[in-house]
């Protein structure tokens, strides 16, 4: 998405990589705009979206089952998220779903309908300046070492990953068995209708090896991440003067 949103609209900063929203530039021009990825992000969303009038988010929703069965480029062998992450991001995103300032753009419209959703994004945030299509962005990024990395080798938009997590049902069931059942989420996001997909994974082996991303955290690493969230989130509300 970061790609996508820096190569098709204008933009006075932005970071080819990935930063936090927190670690906000300085001499913003008053009527710029600044482009910022980080999929950590959402842990921010309750405590800036009332507070910052400024500040947008775009959440990207996407079948939790093709995001635990995908891979990155940094380590291809191992499955790279788990539904540990996914539900953090659905505690903290869905309860302010109805927010003026908080975007949803669902990954499989995406995929299918780029300049579509592109021009829904504009219709929602009226300040973006369009510099080119969401189907066209392959022909003029230039990826930083990052993405293309993670992403691997530049492509048009695609939606070849949408459903390949049947390919992978024994992690989707290695996940379910760790972290609790998931057909409730699926059926209030439109991915299922009723809970009749788990016959898939009946007589299914479950995976519950270890990703890239742990499955569980040590307290004291979680309590010392929110420690280090809080005084960052404290300096940029300083720094914005909120």
């Amino acid at each position: 998405m970061l790609e996508l949103m820096i190569t098709s609209f204008r933009f006075s900063l932005y970071s080819p990589e990935e930063i936090s929203v927190l670690i906000a530039p300085e001499n913003i021009p008053e009527d710029g705009t600044v482009c910022t990825k980080n999929p950590q992000d959402h842990h921010q969303v309750g405590a800036l979206i009332d507070k910052d009038p400024g500040q947008w988010f775009i959440s990207m929703i996407r079948d939790p089952r093709d995001i635990i069965t995908s891979r990155h480029g940094l380590r291809p062998d191992v499955y790279w998220a788990n539904l540990r992450q996914w539900r953090q991001w659905l505690d903290n995103t869905r309860p302010h779903a109805d927010h003026p300032r908080l975007v949803e753009v669902r990954y499989e419209s995406l995929v299918r309908e780029p300049d579509a959703v592109q021009e829904a994004l504009v219709q929602r945030m009226p300040f973006l300046q369009k510099t080119g299509d969401f189907s066209r962005y392959h022909e003029v990024a230039r990826p930083s070492d990052q993405s293309e990395t993670a992403m691997g080798p530049l492509r048009p938009v695609s939606d070849a990953s949408v459903g390949k997590w049947r390919n992978h049902l024994e992690r989707v069931a290695g996940q379910i068995e760790i972290h609790g059942p998931i057909s409730d989420e699926l059926i209030a996001l439109g991915y299922e209708p009723d809970d009749q997909w788990l016959k898939q994974l009946q007589a299914v082996e479950a995976d519950t090896s270890p990703g890239h991303w742990p499955d569980e955290l040590p307290p004291e690493f979680v309590e010392k991440y929110r420690a280090e969230q809080r005084a960052r989130l404290q300096r940029y509300l300083q720094k914005r003067g909120l």
